[in-house]
């Protein structure tokens, strides 16, 4: 939940910059098929560029694997106990709600659409139906003209030629195919005031691209202009169809007698490919070879004791609610698990201390492990901190004992606030208990 989380918060981050580059440059040029390729184009790269970490190869050694939390399975007929979290340890589960409400603002989303879909579907059924080359008319009981895919749908007293012309044009130019992608891409990213921009955004390219056209087809601009003052009249039209008199007439006429844009002007462009360049530099992994951590433990490090401290600051050992070895059941008949550390409840923000000196090898969001740390020691021990609210410490930084490296939390696979800790030696897992003083 929190790496989908994270995602989703990265795509829209990526999605902002880039389309309010646009806004600020491009936003008044007249090259309306390059900035309807633009503006579709920012949706694949919003999703693109936050993977690119996976997509652009990484020649940095691999100093720790993160194998998935609680992966060892057992089967045990027997003697598996069920552990409940202590009543102490409950607390607010903010991951779960907000995923509550996100799923609940998609759901209303894509019903919206449904619905919108669900009516055309009714109507072209119930009216009046004309096949014409390249489309079909559909007279029915509507307010104002509109379409749909290769659908025109008309009132039922006559209509201008030229409006006809119009909704023709988004035909050709398959505007309704980029509606549907677009309203699938709000409906995910609803929370987004931007995304409602977006599309107004991208409907405007498709009115300019359609007033474009009839113009030209036509050769009457006077004439063109003087329709569109008569339908000023501003009405809330559903954003899945393509409308004549959209709520943006004005911009229409005004860029329908804007000079054309100087081909200088495409320049423009190059900010935007600029910045996509820094983006994908701000989600790649550094290119460098990296000198194993290990060894820098060996040269730098003078305490050779195995981790020894209590890892959480004034806890003891009536903290632990669940012991190394101890067999959990995973909800499956006669099958459980082998805890691999302990579990220590506290506070969310009570202060994790390093429980030697070492060089913390990993400090970071890992999937079910919540935020974790993974240090380093002497003569081969590791040491292992989950489910951390924050760090105090980044990778490849030596700590001493007793350092705070982080903070107690309820990130990852947890059921409230403790901290999962873990000591290995030599990729051996060992009973924490027997090191703890």
């Amino acid at each position: 939940m929190n790496s989908l989380i994270l995602y989703i918060l990265q795509v829209t981050a990526v999605f902002s910059v880039l389309y309010i580059c646009y806004l600020l440059t491009l936003r008044k040029l007249t090259f309306y098929a390059l900035n309807r390729a633009i503006l579709l184009g920012m949706i694949p790269i919003s999703f693109l560029l936050p993977l690119i970490n996976d997509a652009v190869p990484s020649f940095t050694n691999s100093l720790i694997e993160i194998p998935v939390f609680e992966e060892v399975h057992h089967y045990m007929p027997q003697d598996v106990t069920v552990i409940e979290p202590s009543p102490t340890t409950q607390s607010v589960n903010y991951m779960l709600i907000v995923g509550f409400l996100y799923g609940l603002g998609l759901l209303a989303c894509l019903l919206r659409v449904y619905i919108s879909i669900r009516k055309l579907v009714v109507l072209k059924r119930t009216s009046m139906k004309q096949q014409k080359t390249g489309y079909e008319l559909v007279v029915g009981n509507v307010s104002q003209v509109f379409s749909f895919f290769n659908t025109i749908y008309l009132p039922k007293n006559s209509c201008d030629p030229l409006i006809i012309a119009h909704e023709k044009a988004h035909i050709h130019f398959r505007h309704s195919v980029d509606l549907i992608f677009l309203e699938l891409f709000i409906a995910i990213f609803w929370f987004n005031p931007l995304s409602y921009l977006f599309r107004k955004s991208l409907k405007a390219i498709h009115e300019y691209q359609a007033d474009e056209k009839v113009i030209h087809q036509q050769g009457k601009p006077s004439e063109y202009l003087e329709l569109l003052l008569r339908t000023i009249d501003i009405s809330n039209p559903n954003h899945t169809y393509n409308y004549f008199k959209h709520p943006i007439l004005k911009q229409r006429i005004d860029m329908i007698t804007k000079t054309k844009s100087s081909p200088f002007t495409k320049l423009k462009y190059v900010f935007l490919v600029l910045v996509c360049v820094f983006l994908v530099s701000a989600f790649s992994k550094p290119i460098v070879n990296e000198v194993p951590i290990t060894k820098t433990i060996a040269v730098e490090l003078n305490d050779n004791t195995p981790p020894s401290l209590f890892p959480v600051q004034n806890g003891t050992e009536k903290d632990i609610t669940s012991h190394y070895g101890h067999k959990r059941n995973n909800l499956k008949i006669g099958e459980g698990i082998i805890h691999r550390g302990i579990d220590i409840r506290g506070s969310i923000g009570t202060p994790v201390l390093a429980t030697a000196d070492g060089v913390v090898a990993k400090a970071s969001l890992e999937g079910n492990w919540g935020n974790l740390i993974v240090i380093q020691h002497a003569n081969g021990y590791e040491t292992w901190y989950a489910h951390l609210d924050g760090f105090n410490t980044e990778e490849k930084q030596t700590v001493k004992k007793g350092d705070v490296i982080g903070y107690l939390g309820n990130t990852g696979k947890s059921t409230g606030p403790h901290l999962h800790y873990e000591v290995r030696h030599e990729g051996k897992y060992l009973d924490p208990i027997d090191y703890l003083k």
